[in-house]
């Protein structure tokens, strides 16, 4: 990972801790170790997919989300390009990249590439994660099935 860490505000003690526990959730997410991520949660917390209009408040739901974008996307890869931080927040600018297999002609095959900008905004209490919410192109993860998908399984 690539990323570019910067702090504000001085450089606070604040910050470099916010940083280093997003940064221990992030590691553990590209791991697929979603209960480590999970595990850098507050008890109260709140998780937003803004593009998806999905909302988590629950570790178990909220395992079970990172697990679904795991499964339904094993390649999937998220590239950390900017960490900015200040005091009680972080934020990071990411690239997700990943395949998708669909139906071609005559009953082919094929993979279409994913590749999704996006940035995170997290907030850190008590050494925890108290929110964290994700902003992407809402259009993108639509026209590559993600919405329906996710929408379809949080209604279950």
């Amino acid at each position: 990972m690539n990323t570019r860490s910067t702090a504000f505000n001085n450089a606070s003690a604040e910050a470099t801790i916010s940083d280093r526990i997003l940064q221990i959730a992030l590691a553990a997410w590209r791991q697929g170790n979603f209960v480590e991520v999970v595990d850098q949660f507050n008890d109260q917390f709140t998780f937003t997919d803004h593009a998806l209009g999905l909302e988590f408040k629950d570790k178990g739901r909220l395992t079970e989300f990172l697990a679904k974008i795991r499964e339904r996307f094993p390649d999937s890869e998220r590239k950390d390009n900017t960490i900015f931080s200040g005091g009680d927040r972080v934020v990071s600018e990411w690239t997700l990249t990943a395949t998708q297999t669909e139906p071609f002609l005559g009953g082919q095959l094929r993979k279409v590439p994913i590749s999704v900008r996006g940035i995170s905004v997290v907030q850190i209490k008590n050494g925890k994660i108290s929110q964290w919410s994700d902003y992407y192109d809402e259009l993108k993860s639509r026209r590559y099935g993600v919405a329906a998908f996710f929408t379809e399984w949080v209604d279950l």
